[in-house]
């Protein structure tokens, strides 16, 4: 497993600097963080003692014990750990408190502070209880009042600009603020809310750690609308004939009631309603920083089909009552948004400071809102200079990538990178597997060079169309690139304010001014992307890029090989005519199986194989034999394997050492032995004729079935020796053969390397093998004789009856687009990469195809496997360069993995 980390520097003591270092640890599972705390204290530059018991790592206040396992809570991906000493910035639960004020709107915004004690002072200063970053708020702007009955006033303290309330100013008194008021200072609004701890409607979203440092979360994206208009309050009607008289005289019978409420009040709180509506639509930025923290329910809820999916709320502004609202009715302090998909692309203008602040609050909101699976992020900036305004941003989930891109992270700053991010979004995914519906692209500045700029412009003309959305920063609207959707360049003396002009939905545009700018500060954004880091979708539409390699073993969780635990899982197998299921490798979401012995094809299904010379096909059939001998007992499942061109015992391309695996009854290499390989041909013709004789009418699992239930079967020995047909002489140590007159006949796999090879005018064998390989192609299915067969050169076994009736079909790179055409119907497999053996698409019977990268067996033990976790020190400036591949160093001294596992398979396979 892989997590990020960051290590504090300890503030006292030698060593005292206070610095940060983001490090990747490599760990394997169940790591504990006793492994790794020394390296953890050297890449701060701390050296560390011998022992790491005196390696004291804290999680904020608390400390964390040394058998705590890496990728569990609190060591999950994105923690902050301090050295020697708790953290005294990190942020605390403390005591409950009656009542938050949230920073809603404004160049500050986003922060929630529990209001205990009496009285708290907020303004510009840094003595005030809550300090805002706003020139136009007072150094002590107002204060807060907690009664002990829980109410809360507000009263101005004689600042410049004022106070409102609710659309009203504050005189020098003190006036009780209901639930959910909402204030406003300079371009600040403040919402004071209390809280409850009965109130569960925002209680957190149930996770569960993966043991990976990963936080797992069933998200179910919300599919709500937007709210309907409220219909405006009518007029009162004029009272009936004779009504006031008997009103009159009901009330004087009636207990009294309080008086109904006037139009003017029903209409003011028509127009409050609707406000919060919009603000509840549109969340502001103080709740979605609490909704990553809990994570709250509201977290990626905006799938594709959400309403309000990728539009964006850029501030806040009074704006016009809609419909069922009086002309000229104001709704004060309503969000003003974007729709990405309306506009295609927006453009952000102004000084740096507030621009950067902005374009923090852009990102942040489609972070929360938007799942992984849904929308991903790229940033990119024109000079290297600037990663250090987005380095917060690499912790959020929505920047990994999953489609093979030459990079750690999508992100890019400098000319080059820029260029590759930009050239990637305009061709699609590099793995040609479809994406997350949508990419939003945050430019800084303007690219460096020439191809990069190219490449920008086809993605401001074509990007929706490519469900790529750019969004331009410049700190001069004339430097914002042409044909933008939507612009918003910030205005006012302090740059507070924003006007916008964007289009509408139903045709034309739209001027919005004196637009109050929502935006955050980096810590506020770092503490939101840390609080994203380790969540991930528990049923993810994709689960992260194919791995370069991986080994069989790993994937069949067999970390050590016994005889006992094969053993187990023959015994675990059900009865019946036996398993024919291998594990290939990985997918992109989930293992890579493929089952000969699927009940839907009664023609099959047989496999053909296709590649390139050094694409791994000889590797991947190694796989398939060793997967197919873990998944089923030797007495119920044989395989002969056939080698179409001569190799020595010992090359890389034999399948030779498969012959160790109890299950591989015969082993035939047509070139060096031909006549070996004819008798091989007879024998496979006697085998379809016994079948069919024994099974008549019915097919292999049908007679499996027939005979498991006691209904009589004709048992037939075929001549040759007293033995059934298809067992002969093994490579390895003979086993006991059954009793020929009551063995049932195992399901068999014939699996031939370079069939093309066989099937040359050259090859001596190759005429009678080819004859009995075509009889198994068109008839063995029905009869639980199954063909796997690799070839090299597809155009030369095209037409073969295997290439007529093979249902699952594999390409690995090819030399041109019509030898993966020929193989899987689609031209892809040729675009594969060259330094990545064993990556592959397969063509299943229903027309799907899918990319994997299948597992070797042959290797030895990788040194990974040794145990030995690692810390390596992260460089910003690289994360969006190609990563260096490391090739994975084995052991020299040790057994393959192939031959480990045919050792524990003999054993498992002569236990009683």
């Amino acid at each position: 497993m892989q997590i990020r980390l960051t290590v504090l520097r300890p503030r006292s003591g030698p060593a005292a600097v206070g610095t940060a270092t983001d490090v990747l640890v490599t760990a394997p599972v169940g790591t504990a963080l006793g492994a790794v705390a020394g390296a953890l204290a050297g890449a701060v530059g701390v050296r560390g003692p011998r022992s790491a018991t005196h390696v004291h790592l804290y999680a904020g206040a608390e400390r964390i014990d040394e058998q705590t396992l890496l990728g569990h809570p609190p060591l999950l991906d994105g923690a902050v750990l301090s050295l020697n000493e708790p953290d005294p910035d990190a942020d605390e639960d403390g005591p409950p408190a009656p009542a938050e004020l949230r920073i809603t709107g404004g160049p500050d915004a986003g922060g929630v502070h529990r209001l205990l004690g009496d009285r708290i002072h907020v303004g510009r200063s840094s003595a005030a209880d809550v300090p805002l970053d706003d020139p136009d708020v007072s150094r002590l702007h107002l204060s807060l009042n907690l009664g002990t009955d829980g109410r809360v006033t507000v009263r101005d303290l004689n600042s410049t600009n004022g106070t409102g309330l609710d659309g009203r100013f504050l005189q020098d008194e003190a006036v009780e603020l209901a639930d959910g008021g909402l204030v406003r200072i300079g371009e600040s609004t403040l919402q004071v809310v209390r809280t409850d701890p009965r109130d569960t409607t925002g209680s957190p979203t149930r996770t569960t750690p993966d043991g990976q440092g990963r936080l797992q979360l069933t998200v179910t994206p919300s599919l709500r609308q937007a709210p309907a208009p409220e219909p405006e309050p009518a007029a009162p009607e004029a009272p009936a004939p004779g009504g006031l008289a008997r009103a009159l005289l009901s009330r004087r019978r009636a207990r009294p009631e309080p008086a109904a409420p006037s139009p003017a009040q029903q209409h003011a709180a028509v127009r409050l309603r609707q406000a919060a509506a919009q603000r509840e639509r549109w969340p502001d930025l103080a709740a979605l920083l609490l909704t990553a923290l809990g994570p709250g329910p509201r977290l990626w809820e905006r799938g594709p089909a959400h309403p309000d999916s990728l539009t964006l709320r850029l501030g806040t502004a009074d704006r016009p009552g809609g419909p069922g609202t009086t002309p000229g009715t104001v709704l004060p302090a309503v969000p003003v948004t974007v729709d990405l998909q309306t506009a295609g692309s927006l453009g952000l203008a102004g000084p740096r400071a507030r621009l950067t602040s902005l374009a923090r609050a852009v990102l942040a909101q489609l972070a929360v809102l938007h799942p992984p699976s849904a929308l991903s992020l790229v940033v990119v900036g024109a000079t290297e200079e600037r990663t250090v305004d987005w380095s917060w941003s690499f912790w959020l989930p929505q920047l990994q990538p999953t489609h093979g891109q030459a990079c750690r992270l999508l992100v890019g700053f400098g000319p080059e990178q820029t260029e590759a991010r930009l050239t990637e979004l305009t061709h699609g995914p590099v793995d040609g597997l479809a994406g997350p519906p949508a990419t939003v692209l945050l430019l800084d500045g303007t690219p460096g060079t020439p191809e990069g700029r190219a490449a920008l412009a086809v993605l401001l003309e074509q990007g929706p169309a490519l469900g790529v959305f750019p969004i331009c920063l410049a700190e001069q609207a004339a430097d914002l690139p042409t044909g933008l959707g939507a612009t918003a360049v910030l205005t006012g003396e302090v740059a507070t304010q924003l006007t916008l002009d964007r289009p509408l939905g139903g045709g034309g545009r739209e001027r919005v001014e004196e637009i109050a700018l929502d935006a955050v500060s980096p810590a506020w954004a770092e503490r939101l992307a840390r609080a994203l880091a380790p969540l991930t979708e528990a049923t993810p539409v994709a689960r992260g890029p194919l791995p370069d390699q991986l080994r069989l073993l790993d994937l069949l969780r067999l970390d050590t090989v016994t005889p006992a635990k094969l053993s187990a899982r023959w015994a675990a197998l059900p009865s019946g005519p036996g398993t024919a299921t291998a594990l290939l490798g990985t997918t992109r979401d989930e293992p890579c199986l493929i089952d000969l012995a699927d009940p839907d094809e009664p023609n099959g299904p047989h496999v053909l194989v296709g590649g390139a010379r050094g694409t791994g096909k000889t590797e991947l059939l190694r796989t398939l034999v060793a997967s197919l001998a873990v998944s089923e007992q030797p007495d119920r499942l044989r395989i002969t394997i056939v080698e179409g061109r001569g190799a020595a015992p010992d090359a890389p391309s034999s399948l030779r050492g498969c012959t160790d695996l109890p299950q591989v009854t015969e082993h035939i290499d047509a070139g060096a032995e031909p006549r070996r390989a004819m008798l091989a041909a007879e024998t496979l013709l006697d085998e379809l004729a016994h079948r069919e004789a024994l099974f008549g009418d019915q097919d292999f699992t049908d007679w499996h079935t027939a005979r498991a239930l006691g209904s009589p079967v004709p048992a037939l020995v075929a001549a040759g020796g007293g033995a059934p047909p298809g067992t002969t002489a093994r490579v390895t140590a003979p086993r006991k053969a059954p009793d020929v007159l009551t063995a049932a006949p195992a399901r068999l796999v014939v699996v031939v390397d370079d069939f093309d090879a066989l099937l040359a005018p050259t090859s001596p064998a190759g005429r009678p093998l080819g004859r009995a390989l075509a009889a198994v192609a068109e008839r063995g299915g029905r009869l639980g004789i199954h063909l796997v067969a690799a070839t090299g050169s597809p155009e030369q076994t095209a037409g073969t009856e295997l290439d007529e009736v093979a249902q699952l079909r594999i390409a690995l790179r090819t030399a041109d687009p019509a030898d993966s055409d020929q193989l899987i119907h689609l031209a892809d497999a040729a675009a594969l990469p060259e330094d990545t053996p064993g990556r592959a698409y397969l063509r299943r019977p229903d027309g799907g195809v899918t990319a994997f990268q299948s597992a070797r067996v042959s290797g030895r033990i990788p040194r990974t496997a040794t145990l030995r976790p690692t810390v390596v020190a992260v460089d910003p400036t690289q994360l969006g360069a190609p990563p260096t591949r490391r090739p994975v160093r084995e052991l020299g001294n040790g057994p393959t993995d192939l031959a480990l596992l045919a050792s524990a398979l003999q054993r498992a396979a002569a236990q009683p």
